[in-house]
């Protein structure tokens, strides 16, 4: 499949960071990637978008939907944004709290989950054997100075104390890092 910038709400979309993670998962080339933080199913289309180019793969998405006490969108909606873009058959969804959940192994790991420095390192974590690469929304500068960030005094990602290269600089940023054995 072609890459098209998704037009669905997300914060990655006026910036096309999809391509991103779009080219990130034509060169990993995953089997099996894992997301945390679905919302309206903006990075799992571009990634699936990769996945159907591949000709193989599958995405295990989870998000908390209509609990999560913030922004969040229903399962429905993100389910008809995949069907909208011939890519659902790359996608399992299902519900889950990431620091509930028993880890399990995947090619690739994709965070965005309100991330802030201690969410990253808490990640990096307990996801280490579990997969080789963790990329994250978030990473730069800019993202770390957000409004919420600040006026939740979060610890900004650039000082979690892990080691990762911003894979797209442009707002809100797209990182990796690579989780030592």
């Amino acid at each position: 499949m072609k890459y098209e910038n998704p037009d669905i709400e997300s914060s990655f979309e006026p910036n096309d960071l999809g391509k991103t993670l779009y080219d990130l998962v034509l060169d990993l080339k995953p089997k099996v990637i894992i997301e945390f933080g679905a919302l309206h199913g903006y990075s799992t289309v571009a990634m699936a978008m990769a996945l159907e180019k591949l000709g193989r793969g599958v995405i295990k998405s989870f998000d908390l939907w209509h609990d999560y006490p913030h922004k969040h969108a229903m399962k429905d909606d993100t389910i008809y944004n995949l069907k909208n873009y011939g890519v659902e058959e790359y996608v399992e969804f299902n519900y889950a709290d990431f620091w509930e959940w028993k880890p399990d192994k995947c090619d690739m790991f994709f965070l965005d989950i309100s991330n802030d420095g201690d969410i990253l390192a808490r990640a990096y974590d307990k996801l280490k054997g579990y997969t080789d690469y963790l990329v994250f929304e978030g990473g730069s500068k800019e993202r770390d100075e957000v409004k919420w960030m600040i006026d939740y005094k979060k610890k900004p990602i650039n000082e979690s104390g892990i080691e990762y290269d911003i894979l797209n600089p442009d707002f809100p940023s797209i990182s990796i890092c690579k989780l030592k054995k």
